[in-house]
Order: C-alpha cells, then sequence, then structure tokens
C-alpha cells in the first residue's frame, strides 16, 4: 500500500502532489489504514517520512504527530508543530518532547509553545527551561506566559530577550514597568548605552502604550534617539502631536530637526504641521532654519 502510494505520487508536480497525498490520507483515515502507512514512511528517508507528517496532520493522526514534536528533521518537527493545536495535541506532549533536544529544535518547540497561546505550560515550563539551559532560552517564553509572571521575572530576564516585538505586543505594560525600575536606577551617563541596547523593546511597546513611552523619553530619554524609536515618531505624533514636537525641540534632541542621517521623516513633520499647537510649530520652524528642504515640508503641510 505505501510502494502503490509513493508511486502514484513520484510523478506529479508538487502542487498536484500535495493534493492527491492529502485525498489519500483523508481515505486512509476513514478505513483505519492510515497509521500502518505512517509508520512505514517513518522508516524511510527525508522525503518519505515528510510525506508521512502531512499526511498525519490532513489525516487527523495526533498520536502520532504528538510523538514528532521533538523530530530531529526540522520539516517533520516544523510542520508537527504547527499542525499540535489544530490536532488538539496536549501540553504534556511538550514536556515530553523537550527533554534531550538540540538548541535549534528547543528553540522551534518553545516558539511554538508561545505561538499558539499555551499560556499555562509557557508558565509551567519557564523555570524547567531556566534552570537546565540559562536565561536566554527561557526569555523565549515570557511572550507566551501570564502577565504577572512577566511581571515577576522580567526584570531578571529583560537582559536576555532577543524576541522584543512578541514581548511588547504582548506584555507591553510588565516590560514598560521593568525599564522604567531599571532607568530611575541607572546613573545618567550609563543611560545612552542603555537605551542603544534596549530602544527595540521599547519601539515594540509604541502601539499599545505611546503615551508611557512619551514619558520614558520625556524622563530618561537619550540625546539621539536611536533608530527603532525614531521609527515610530510617526506613532508617537498620531498619540500626542504636542508631547512628540516638544520632545523633537528639547536642546538634546534638536539636532534631529535638522539634515543628517537621523532627521525626522517628513511624514511625522506633516503630521505634526497640521495636528500640534500653532506654537510648536513655528518653533519647529524656526528650529529647522538649516534645513530647506525639512522646512518646506512642513510649511507645504500647514493647513
Amino acid at each position: 500500500m505505501t510502494d502503490a502510494l509513493l508511486k502514484s505520487l513520484d510523478p506529479l508536480p508538487y502542487p498536484r502532489r500535495m493534493r492527491e497525498l492529502a485525498a489519500r490520507a483523508r481515505v486512509l483515515s476513514a478505513s483505519g489504514e492510515l497509521r500502518r502507512v505512517l509508520d512505514e514512511l517513518d522508516r524511510g528517508g527525508p522525503y518519505e517520512r515528510g510525506l508521512a507528517v502531512i499526511a498525519a496532520a490532513v489525516g487527523g493522526d495526533a498520536e502520532w504527530t504528538g510523538a514528532h514534536l521533538a523530530d530531529p528533521d526540522p520539516f517533520v518537527q516544523g510542520h508537527a508543530l504547527r499542525a499540535a493545536r489544530s490536532l488538539g495535541i496536549p501540553d504534556e506532549a511538550y514536556e515530553q518532547a523537550l527533554d534531550d533536544l538540540p538548541r535549534a529544535a528547543r528553540r522551534r518547540l518553545l516558539r511554538a509553545v508561545v505561538r499558539d497561546g499555551r499560556t499555562a505550560l509557557a508558565a509551567r515550563l519557564l523555570e524547567r527551561v531556566r534552570a537546565d539551559w540559562g536565561d536566554a532560552e527561557a526569555a523565549v517564553l515570557l511572550p507566551g506566559c501570564p502577565a504577572d509572571t512577566v511581571a515577576r521575572l522580567l526584570p531578571e530576564l529583560l537582559y536576555a530577550v532577543r524576541g522584543w516585538s512578541s514581548l511588547g505586543r504582548c506584555h507591553p505594560g510588565p516590560l514598560l514597568d521593568a525599564v522604567e525600575h531599571q532607568l530611575a536606577e541607572l546613573p545618567e551617563p550609563q543611560r545612552p548605552e542603555w537605551w542603544q541596547r534596549y530602544a527595540s523593546g521599547i519601539a515594540a511597546t509604541v502601539t499599545a502604550r505611546p503615551a508611557r513611552v512619551l514619558d520614558l523619553l520625556e524622563r530618561f530619554g537619550p540625546a539621539t534617539l536611536p533608530w527603532p524609536l525614531a521609527h515610530r515618531l510617526g506613532a508617537l505624533a498620531a498619540a500626542d502631536p504636542a508631547r512628540t514636537a516638544r520632545l523633537l525641540l528639547r536642546p538634546e534632541t534638536r539636532s534631529m530637526l535638522e539634515h543628517g542621517a537621523r532627521r525626522v521623516p517628513d511624514g511625522v513633520l506633516v503630521r505634526l504641521a497640521r495636528t500640534a499647537p500653532e506654537g510648536l510649530v513655528v518653533e519647529l520652524g524656526r528650529a529647522m532654519a538649516e534645513n530647506s528642504a525639512g522646512l518646506a515640508r512642513l510649511l507645504g503641510a500647514l493647513p
């Protein structure tokens, strides 16, 4: 049966091959013969094993798929992880799969826990992962944890976070709480370096918490906004044009209104010209006296 399946698939171009495989998997599942074919394919090479994991997902074999969450083949593991939620694979399968995984495979599994919204599992695994593999591995799970877990552990794990966008989107409040506490305790001479390191994390929270980001920039902001935050000036201006204009007019950041690599984008100037208080727009124009192109853009956008 397995040989016949392979022979029927082999001459087909990839799209037709996948459609035919899906159709055959459904028939085999309905007849109760799918598992035998999966096991035979699993004893083959990468091609056969790749067909097996796709057929298992389409045919709804949750047990077979769950047993391959730690598969050494990235394609097989990745497809099993993507199918796990729709097949109802329990959290326990992830916990069992975590043992003895190499780093790359472990990262794929941890990211799948977060992606699938397995909040309780992420919280359970975090301390175990931290103890066994360190802070960097544990930080991968933070976006998928409950807010109270993030608030408790983020101050200790902040330095190890790499997935800023995900963490900022899922937990903007705890992230901003942690960085505000750090900045308040940090000596002023060390803040510029801090901003260079953590700007991506702050930028990830702008959509959800623009006012709090402006608070941090007003109280502890660097002389030059790092690129991730400069890139989010438009969102800050949309949320509060007056505060954003005043931020740019500070002596430390006025250079952004002049020519240079970090000049204010035209779209931000247009928004400020149309929405900021008139007095602040006048001040912006004065600060841009040496930036003829930017000044022209600002004046041209006036209502």
